[in-house]
């Protein structure tokens, strides 16, 4: 037997028990994990670290596709497959785990970071007493300038949309803001944590 009438007799069976799961037999859609399961999870372990993430992440996917299979619109004569569909599914579950992972991994870098701020809390109120002098020292356009592009990473085209101001405008208030405040960190406290939040640059236009 050719691969591709292996892979036809593949999809043929599967439609086959495809029909009958849509028509409410659940040892239909049992015959259809069993014959994908392996493979899929296979495939899911090489897109997650952890075997019982790709075991959870499989569960899922056929929890999703068992919901779904009155909208499987079947094959269509281009090559498509139950199959694939059904891979299809995984991977989009599995970058949705991957993006839920990152939003709590970012969460807890947050946390964390709160946390370490609270323990050191004479450098961090004496840094945020020196930010303040400094930030009021500023002319008002400058101050809210400094604080968009060096203390909130917005790029000069960004800051200039927000305060409705003209880019070159923008420009010139972060660079003359910038130095005033260089001055009064060196004057303040050369060694202050601000120094460090002020100087670096920020996002180009």
């Amino acid at each position: 037997m050719t691969v591709q009438s292996s892979q036809a007799l593949v999809s043929h069976v599967d439609e086959a028990l495809v029909k009958r799961a849509r028509a409410g037999s659940s040892n239909a859609f049992e015959q259809l994990v069993r014959r994908h399961q392996a493979p899929l999870r296979a495939f899911l372990c090489r897109m997650v670290t952890e075997p019982s993430l790709a075991d959870d992440l499989a569960q899922e996917t056929f929890l999703k596709a068992w919901k779904a299979l009155p909208r499987w619109r079947g094959t269509e004569g281009d090559g498509s497959s139950f199959r694939g569909w059904l891979f299809s599914i995984a991977i989009n579950t599995a970058r949705d785990q991957r993006r839920s992972l990152t939003r709590a991994q970012k969460r807890d870098t947050a946390w964390h970071a709160e946390q370490d701020q609270n323990t050191s809390t004479e450098a961090g109120m004496a840094a945020r007493l020196d930010l303040d002098r400094i930030l009021q020292a500023l002319s008002p356009d400058q101050r809210l300038v400094v604080s968009l592009c060096f203390g909130a990473g917005l790029t000069h085209a960004e800051a200039a949309q927000a305060l409705s101001m003209p880019l070159g405008t923008v420009k010139s208030h972060a660079q003359r803001g910038r130095d005033r405040a260089l001055d009064l960190m060196r004057d303040l406290r050369p060694s202050a944590p601000t120094a460090t939040l002020l100087v670096s640059e920020s996002p180009k236009p």
